[in-house]
């Protein structure tokens, strides 16, 4: 059962918006933003087909939390999957890399070779078991029984090749890392290994899901160095992407004549991600290019956001949580 839905990640929305308004066509950043915008697209991807596999499990005792921020002084600590069960708890942590990937225990480094590049990256396998540390300790804070605490690191990319560094085997803890097509097999193996139930599955939930902290929303203009005249304001037609102008209760494309009474709300969206989650009836104008402020208030009072202040200076806030 499925407790903590996965949602596209904050910044992959950011950058696809950004992509979308970014201005001059040109510009010098764009190639930098396309960049980044691929490997988030393709990790949250990578994020959705090991969701798929996990789709599989019926029984009604496995908790399945996707994203789950868990609060550790001073910081906190990031679960890409957590399945928690009356007997066991299992963290999985997903890796989504092509091509022939070495794993070396000397160094606790996994290497990455594809179209004849080789990459370095740090040992996932060292921090799924810092993750698992720092679970078990979450427990502990809480007076909870700590259940067995088990994990998995899941390569999503079914071509990847796992290689094991000349002069080693694959011996634990490297045993933990498999492809997204064999979750199923290695979950069944732990459900028969861990049959005494330790704890209540529905406390924990209750738990978890109160003390879940959403990363801190950052300012994607901030990370490129950007600013907001290099952002395309108005109202985009979803069909040229031509900016829209209003007419009495519609937007219309002057480039291909499409007609829309919403096409504002992508527009919005885009504000809130590339600005700021607040927005005043000034600010809407402002970037709509909208002059009527009783269109704006209109607007604004349909899409039932929080409000704070009054008169002119209402402002409506977006919550992302």
């Amino acid at each position: 059962m499925i407790v903590k839905k996965r949602k596209p990640p904050h910044k992959l929305l950011q950058t696809e918006a950004l992509l979308s308004r970014l201005q001059p066509s040109d510009h010098p950043k764009k190639a930098l933003i396309e960049q980044d915008f691929k490997k988030r697209k393709a990790g949250y991807t990578g994020e959705l087909s090991v969701d798929y596999h996990l789709s599989f499990l019926t029984d009604k005792k496995v908790m399945i939390f996707h994203d789950l921020r868990l609060p550790m002084e001073p910081n906190h600590f990031q679960i890409d999957n957590l399945l928690v069960t009356p007997c066991y708890s299992l963290l999985i942590e997903v890796k989504n890399i092509s091509g022939i990937v070495t794993i070396d225990p000397e160094f606790n480094q996994l290497s990455k070779e594809y179209n004849g590049i080789e990459t370095g990256y740090p040992d996932p396998i060292t921090q799924a078991a810092r993750q698992k540390l720092l679970l078990q300790k979450w427990f502990l804070n809480h007076k909870l029984p700590c259940p067995p605490v088990e994990f998995l690191v899941v390569f999503s990319h079914p071509s990847t090749i796992l290689r094991m560094a000349p002069g080693h085997k694959r011996l634990p803890p490297y045993d933990k890392m498999i492809h997204a097509q064999n979750i199923m097999r290695e979950i069944s193996t732990f459900n028969k290994q861990y049959t005494r139930e330790v704890i209540d599955i529905k406390k924990v939930k209750r738990l978890l899901l109160n003390a879940h902290r959403s990363p801190e929303m950052t300012s994607i203009l901030d990370t490129y160095q950007l600013t907001q005249k290099d952002i395309i304001r108005g109202v985009q037609c979803d069909k040229c992407l031509h900016i829209m102008y209003r007419k009495p209760g519609k937007w219309l494309c002057p480039n291909c004549q499409f007609s829309s009474q919403t096409a504002h709300l992508k527009a919005l969206e885009d504000y809130f991600l590339l600005i700021k989650p607040t927005i005043t009836n000034r600010e809407l104008r402002n970037f709509l290019n909208l002059s009527s402020p009783r269109t704006a208030t209109l607007i604004l009072q349909s899409l039932n956001l929080k409000t704070e202040g009054s008169t002119k200076g209402t402002a409506y806030t977006k919550n992302f949580t």
